[in-house]
């Protein structure tokens, strides 16, 4: 290092030469007063520190010191109070859906003709114009559902948004392992659902004031409109719909703030009551909840959001196609859409283990993007989104152990043998 660019390296201009000359002769010549060792002790690390300090600002910095560190990130939002905001609009976009049909249906009755004068007789009026369309209130409602997440979605993720989403494919492989995994998720779903409203009607006699909320039971609607609908319109209204406008809201921007801010399983897990807590119904919440972590599990080992849109999918799907089919349906299948059936315990047992294995494996081989250096990129917390555009980082899927994929098959095959030998009680 020259000597013009370290000031402690210059030597004083006086007894510069002298070989017996220190700091604490200079000090004793000033001051008159010969410092004691301890001051001296004190003296000695202060100038070597200035000098280390003095080294470090002439050395090159590295590209490595542009980066900012993981702990420099400021964490994505929305946080919990916004979250929790989020998920009262979900239920404010759902009530303007209904308003927007119930407009509509007294447009379509002044313009007939056929609404009465009195306010009595006009509300009984339009209570039977919803009985009798009940499927086009709800695909109404969810309609407008979606297009204002839609909306809100895109507000509040900003530019990139479908990065930040990151809707890229996932494996086929992937694709079919969740479908044949439907039906022991429904099954185990419909015991908690079951199990949940044996505790909840026994509360609810001893607090008669509650039952209002037996009238916010998603299945007696679905069962009245499986009646005179198309299997086509039900699987658009109650399956299609939801899968898209809650994974939005649920997987999209409540779980992508609160998993970077509170880290992936008590961000999963918060993420999942909520999603659970739209559901009105207190036995329907808790039946959810376990549902949604499933899904939001499936999104991180996958990074791609159609990955939990599919599972949505196929789990409404799965239960309106019951439902509708279910007279013309083997009997043991049709007892799927009963959801007061009780499963034997080796079915929910198998259901249970093959859905446990199935967790294990999807995280064996997860998907993960890898910079060049072997390293996983992250943009500084625990995120799905994609790589910046400019940056060339391959998403790599790990290989899991060839065992799995017998003992899935195994599973697989176990739980329908249960099914078949043990079916309901």
């Amino acid at each position: 290092m020259p000597a013009s660019d370290n000031p402690f390296s210059e030597k004083p201009e006086s007894d510069s030469t002298d070989p017996d000359f220190s700091a604490n002769d200079l000090s004793a010549d000033s001051n008159n007063v010969q410092p004691t060792e301890s001051e001296a002790s004190d003296i000695d690390p202060i100038l070597n520190e200035a000098l280390r300090v003095a080294e470090q600002e002439h050395q090159p910095i590295s590209e490595q010191d542009y980066q900012p560190s993981a702990k420099s990130v400021r964490p994505p939002g929305p946080g919990l109070f916004e979250s929790i905001c989020w998920m009262f609009g979900v239920i404010g976009a759902h009530f303007a859906g209904i308003m927007i049909f119930t407009v509509g249906a007294v447009v379509y009755l002044l313009v007939t003709s056929n609404l009465q004068q009195n306010a009595k007789a006009i509300q009984k009026q339009l209570t039977q114009f919803f009985d009798d369309h009940l499927l086009e209130m709800a695909g109404v409602e969810q309609g407008i559902f979606v297009l204002i997440v839609m909306l809100a979605v895109g507000l509040r993720l900003g530019k990139g948004v479908f990065g930040k989403l990151n809707t890229q494919p996932f494996a086929v492989s992937t694709g079919f392992l969740l479908l044949i995994s439907v039906i022991p998720l429904s099954l185990l779903s419909g015991e908690l659902y079951r199990l949940a409203f044996e505790a909840w009607s026994a509360f609810v006699e001893q607090v008669p004031a509650l039952k209002a909320f037996d009238e916010m039971q998603a299945m007696e609607m679905v069962k009245q409109m499986t009646e005179n609908s198309s299997l086509g319109a039900l699987i658009l209204v109650i399956a299609i719909f939801p899968a898209i406008g809650e994974e939005l809201v649920f997987r999209g921007v409540i779980g992508r703030g609160l998993i970077a801010r509170w880290g992936l399983v008590p961000g999963m897990i918060i993420t999942s009551i909520m999603f659970g807590l739209v559901h009105a119904h207190p036995a329907h919440v808790m039946a959810v909840i376990p549902l949604g972590m499933f899904m939001h599990y499936v999104y991180y080992v996958t990074r791609s959001f159609w990955a939990p849109v599919l599972v949505h999918f196929m789990n409404n799907a799965f239960a309106v196609t019951v439902t509708k089919e279910q007279t013309s349906l083997p009997e043991e299948a049709a007892k799927l859409a009963d959801e007061t059936q009780v499963a034997h315990p080796l079915i929910t047992l198998s259901a249970a283990l093959f859905v446990t294995v199935v967790c294990v494996y999807l995280w064996k081989s997860r998907s993960k993007y890898v910079t060049p250096d072997g390293s996983e990129w992250s943009p500084g917390y625990i995120s799905n989104e994609s790589p910046p555009l400019n940056k060339e980082i391959p998403l790599v899927r790990e290989r899991a152990a060839f065992g799995y994929y017998p003992a899935l098959f195994l599973l697989i095959i176990n739980f329908v043998a249960m099914m078949y030998f043990f079916g309901f009680e």
